[in-house]
């Protein structure tokens, strides 16, 4: 073996559980969690990321009250998860639920859990629920009201800072905006998109969803992690084709379409300073000028200018 470079850090290795939900069971779909963490800790993950609202199943409608999960159920949740060996103690996993709040409130949630740590780590409320087309996400859920950011520390003492767009969150150039802001590396994107159209032998979903991640990739200089669900609700088919795209917008990672699957791939925080520094966009922004543009703007809408 030659000699180790001191200043070469370790990649963080994220794994996709692109999973199928059983439409409200969430015993079953708590098993495949399980599995899946299962396999992404033998293959020395460091962080998994499962699909939107992955423990229940995406189209709820009334059915919704029997699957909502207070702090203390969730926290069960995870004590099961670690009593099956399916979690490490340094070992990080985000995933999907429907949860009430202690105000009884209804949220459309993503939840990152650290090992057998009993309470998450951080939790992210879907902000922009749609409810257009086939979408009601807004009739049964309350929107949540931040785009925050978490600083994920690795045991080898690297520290990642991390945030969460579920889904229609991540068609909002003001979520992605933010998220810039903060100094994102890693932008987790758990997703229940349906199929739809066939552009050029690939689904018009997908093409849209590649558009959209590769250019917010570029634009925030960091990485961003797509994990779709795949599966049936209905007349309602998901179709995976879970990625990873580099700050350069070139896509590293890939699951397979309409099928399971289990995506690695390694994240160099090498590769984010050399982006940021080949194209310094982050440096360069003016934010003042911004949010003073952002403010007048606003108030031109508000009078109606």
């Amino acid at each position: 073996m030659g000699d180790v470079d001191p200043l070469m850090e370790r990649p963080m290795r994220i794994a996709l559980a692109q999973i199928d939900c059983r439409l409200g069971n969430i015993p079953a779909n708590l098993a495949t969690h399980g599995e899946a963490l299962r396999s992404a800790r033998e293959a020395a993950a460091d962080f998994t990321l499962f699909p939107e609202l992955s423990l229940t199943g995406y189209r709820l409608r009334s059915s919704i009250n029997r699957v909502m999960l207070t702090d203390d159920e969730l926290q069960e949740m995870t004590r099961r998860l670690c009593d099956a060996g399916a979690l490490g103690a340094e070992q990080y996993a985000a995933f999907g639920c429907v949860e009430l709040s202690p105000r009884a409130v209804v949220y459309n949630t993503t939840l990152l859990i650290q090992g057998c740590a009993p309470a998450p780590r951080f939790r992210h409320r879907k902000v922009y629920l749609p409810s257009y087309g086939m979408f009601e996400e807004e009739r049964y859920m309350h929107p949540g009201d931040r785009f925050r950011t978490l600083d994920v520390l690795l045991k080898d003492g690297e520290t990642w800072r991390i945030g969460v767009l579920c889904c229609e969150d991540a068609w909002h150039d003001s979520a992605w905006l933010i998220m810039q802001a903060r100094g994102v590396d890693l932008v987790l994107v758990p997703s229940a998109s349906p199929g739809r159209g066939v552009e050029n032998e690939r689904l018009g979903s997908q093409q849209s969803w590649h558009g959209i991640l590769r250019t917010q990739a570029e634009f925030c200089g960091c990485y961003v992690a797509h994990c779709n669900r795949v599966g049936f609700e209905d007349d309602i088919h998901f179709w995976g084709g879970s990625a990873v795209f580099a700050p350069t917008g070139e896509i590293v990672a890939e699951g397979k379409i309409m099928g399971p699957d289990l995506v690695l791939c390694d994240l160099d925080k090498r590769v984010l300073t050399r982006t940021r520094v080949a194209t310094p966009l982050i440096a360069d922004e003016n934010w003042d000028l911004t949010l003073r543009e952002l403010r007048l703007a606003r108030e031109e809408v508000v009078r109606g200018d």
